[in-house]
C-alpha cells in the first residue's frame, strides 16, 4: 500500500465536518443497487459512507465490509451495534483475494479515500468486477490530484484518467464521472450485462 491510514486518527474519519465536504447522501443520491442483492464497502474504514448507505438500502443486505486492518473493521462493527445494524455487516479482513463473496453477488460497491492506498490495483478491480451483478456499479470516491486542505500528499493522488484505464483494464463498461464534492473525483463504472 503506498499510504495505510493510521487507526489512531480514527476520530477523523467520524469528524462531523466532514459532512461540509464528503456528505455521503450526495452519493447516495447516484446510486442504483440492484434489489435483493448485498453491498460492498472495499475500504470501509470506520463505516463513515457504510453506515448511510445501508440504512439508505435496507433491501440490500448484507453489506461486506473490506479492510486490511483490524483496528478499523472492530471499531465498525462496535458502531454497527450501535446502529442496530450488527445483523447485516459481514467483516473481512483483507489478507489475500479471493475474498469469500460469491461471483455476481454484489449490487453496489464503493470505496472512498482508498484507491491511491491500493498498489496492486488490477487484482484489486479485477476482484470486484468478479464480485458484482451484472449491471451493477463501482463508485471510486478519491482526492482530487490538486492541493486541497487536507488529504494524502500530492505525490500519492491519482489522475482521474489513470482510475479510469485501471478500471477499463479491469473489465468494466460504462464509466461516467460525477461532480459531487469539491476536494474529490467521483467515478462510476458498470460492469456489462453480457
Amino acid at each position: 500500500m503506498a499510504h495505510v491510514f493510521n487507526p489512531a486518527l480514527l476520530h477523523r474519519l467520524d469528524d462531523p465536518n466532514r459532512l461540509d465536504y464528503q456528505n455521503p447522501l450526495k452519493l447516495i443520491e447516484k446510486m442504483h443497487p440492484h434489489p435483493n442483492t448485498s453491498m460492498m464497502d472495499f475500504g470501509a474504514g470506520a463505516g463513515y459512507f457504510t453506515f448511510p448507505i445501508a440504512k439508505s438500502f435496507p433491501e440490500n443486505s448484507p453489506v461486506h465490509v473490506i479492510d486490511i486492518q483490524k483496528e478499523m473493521l472492530d471499531h465498525l462493527i462496535k458502531r454497527a451495534k450501535d446502529q442496530d445494524l450488527s445483523g447485516r455487516i459481514q467483516p473481512h479482513l483483507l489478507e489475500t483475494f479471493p475474498l469469500s463473496v460469491p461471483d455476481g453477488s454484489v449490487g453496489l460497491a464503493w470505496m472512498v479515500n482508498v484507491f491511491h492506498e491500493i498498489d496492486d490495483r488490477k487484482s484489486a478491480l479485477s476482484e470486484i468486477f468478479r464480485i458484482l451483478a451484472p449491471g451493477a456499479s463501482l463508485f471510486i470516491v478519491d482526492w482530487k490530484p490538486e492541493e486541497t486542505p487536507m488529504g494524502p500528499p500530492l505525490s500519492e493522488r491519482v489522475p482521474e484518467v489513470e482510475i479510469i484505464t485501471s478500471l477499463l483494464e479491469a473489465g468494466f463498461a460504462l464509466i461516467r464521472s460525477w461532480e459531487i464534492y469539491s476536494m474529490h473525483l467521483v467515478v462510476e463504472a458498470q460492469k456489462g450485462l453480457a
